[in-house]
C-alpha cells in the first residue's frame, strides 16, 4: 500500500507536468497564429495607405468601437471625424515615394486584442510637387470584431523633421 502511494502521486504529476506543457505550448501557437494574423492585416493596411485609397484604410476601423489621437494632441471619438480628417489628408498627397515600417512588435492581450507598436518613414511627392520627408511612431490597438481584426484605437506622434529621414 505505501508503494502505491508514491507512484500514484508520480503519475498524477507526470499527468499535470503533460497538461501543462501542452497547454503554454497550444497558448503559444496561439499568439504566433493571432501575431500573424495582426500582421497581415496591417500590411493590408500599408498597402492601402501607400495606395490613397481612402475607403479600404478606413475599412480596417472598427467604426463603433475607434479612437484616435492625433500627433497634434487632438482626440477623435468619432469614426466620421477621423474618416474626414484622413481624407482631407491624403487629398493633398500624388503618391508615396517610399513607407517603411521598422520596430514593428505585436503584443498579444488576450484572444481578442493585441497591441502593435511601430516606427516609420515616408516620404511624400505633394500634389503642390513638393517632396516631404517624414516620419515617427504609432501605437495601434487591434480587436477581432465579428471574425476581423480592426483597429479600435490609433495614435501617433511624428519625429522633428531633421530625425524623419
Amino acid at each position: 500500500m505505501n508503494m502505491r502511494r508514491p507512484i500514484f502521486f508520480l503519475i498524477l504529476m507526470s499527468l499535470l507536468l503533460i497538461s501543462c506543457g501542452g497547454e503554454s505550448r497550444l497558448a503559444e501557437v496561439n499568439e504566433n497564429e493571432i501575431k500573424k494574423s495582426i500582421n497581415r492585416s496591417f500590411r493590408d493596411l500599408q498597402e492601402a495607405a501607400k495606395s490613397l485609397d481612402v475607403d479600404r484604410y478606413t475599412s480596417f476601423i472598427a467604426r463603433e468601437k475607434f479612437t484616435f489621437l492625433n500627433e497634434d494632441g487632438t482626440v477623435f471619438h468619432s469614426f466620421d471625424d477621423f474618416k474626414k480628417l484622413y481624407s482631407e489628408g491624403i487629398a493633398s498627397v500624388e503618391r508615396y515615394d517610399s513607407l517603411e515600417f521598422d520596430r514593428v512588435k505585436i503584443t498579444v492581450i488576450d484572444q481578442s486584442n493585441a497591441v502593435l507598436v511601430n516606427e516609420f518613414k515616408a516620404v511624400l511627392k505633394l500634389k503642390s510637387g513638393e517632396v516631404l520627408p517624414t516620419g515617427g511612431a504609432g501605437t495601434q490597438v487591434w480587436s477581432k470584431i465579428k471574425g476581423d481584426w480592426k483597429l479600435v484605437n490609433i495614435s501617433s506622434s511624428s519625429k522633428p523633421r531633421k530625425n524623419a529621414s
